[in-house]
């Protein structure tokens, strides 16, 4: 995959070991609320389970419940039954894992040995237009929000709805500055391409886009064109590079591909400004060199192999998004 030197693969090894490896979202939680698998056991579905992240090195996770189609006539409900849900499965293996709400929650479980789990909602729908629910979600300990899956809700447009060509409600402007008061991580994912500016203008501190692609790899709505790219990283955010390239009738992903990913994002945004977005659990099939959550150590190598630094590596692997959590709380 990678011709290492034996140097160069003792450096991908004690980086890997010493950063706190940070994989900015995943879909398992579905898996689990659907009864397919639980959190605690290896198995040979999906990419995440506590398992495959502890033998990957992985040290924080930030597990999505997304908000299906099929729940948006009852999201609130949907939403907080899932978050029941993972949270049992956190507590039945707190041995290896614990729940995590900020940048010191994440800190404090990289030294002590276990996987800080993080929770976000995926999808604005959660909120069933009732601001209220915020304060109630950041009290269960949800830590971020996606503000739109590919729909049209109540915040703003989603990537695959724009026919009207809208951005951001009056409802959604409320939102972002209600997320920010309650020290709650905005992310952009899956928005409109007139939301994510709006977004923009509204936002006082650093948002996220938690997994993304070059509109150059994929050239869809919900992936980000070079002067987004440029932005995010004008406001402080942070852009999570993402795997999910076989989706929306894209290519076969590869480990390759995803390093050139990162390579672009840091070419026009600044290595600050680039992370990892898995979207493990929410694509289908796998990607060469990386088929889980267990194979995350082949970014350390592929990062060391072209040429990044310590502290590059160790900021693309998790510092920058510990970052902008820590200016967000």
């Amino acid at each position: 995959m990678f011709n290492l030197s034996e140097d160069q693969e003792e450096r991908a090894r004690r980086l890997h070991k010493e950063s706190i490896v940070f994989d900015a979202h995943c879909d398992t939680i579905l898996s689990v609320i659907d009864g397919e698998r639980s959190l605690g056991d290896r198995s040979e579905k999906g990419h995440i389970d506590i398992p495959r992240l502890k033998s990957g090195g992985v040290k924080a996770q930030v597990f999505a419940v997304f908000v299906r189609p099929d729940w948006y006539h009852d999201a609130v409900h949907r939403t907080m039954r899932g978050i029941s849900i993972f949270k049992k499965q956190i507590e039945q293996n707190s041995k290896d894992i614990c729940f995590a709400c900020n940048a010191e929650d994440i800190k404090k479980a990289a030294k002590n040995g276990k996987i800080a789990a993080l929770l976000s909602i995926e999808g604005g729908e959660a909120l069933q237009g009732d601001i209220h629910m915020l304060r109630i979600y950041r009290e269960l300990g949800v830590s971020s929000l996606v503000l739109t899956w590919n729909h049209r809700n109540a915040i703003a447009d989603g990537a695959q709805d724009l026919r009207s060509g809208g951005g951001l409600s009056d409802f959604g402007v409320e939102v972002i500055k209600e997320m920010e008061r309650l020290g709650m991580v905005v992310d952009i994912a899956h928005i409109s391409p007139k939301g994510f500016w709006d977004v923009l203008d509204v936002a006082q501190k650093p948002f996220i886009v938690s997994h993304s692609l070059p509109r150059k790899f994929m050239d869809i709505p919900r992936n980000l064109d070079d002067g987004q790219i440029k932005a995010v990283a004008e406001k402080g955010g942070v852009i999570g590079a993402t795997f999910y390239f076989s989706s929306y009738g894209g290519q076969q992903g590869s480990i390759e591909k995803i390093l050139d990913v990162i390579d672009y994002f840091a070419n026009i945004a600044g290595v600050d400004h680039v992370g990892i977005g898995s979207d493990f659990d929410g694509y289908d099939g796998n990607v060469a060199g990386i088929e889980s959550c267990e194979k995350m150590i082949n970014i350390t190598r592929g990062l060391v192999y072209r040429g990044y630094s310590d502290e590059d590596i160790s900021k693309i692997l998790g510092k920058n998004f510990i970052r902008v959590f820590e200016k967000t709380s």
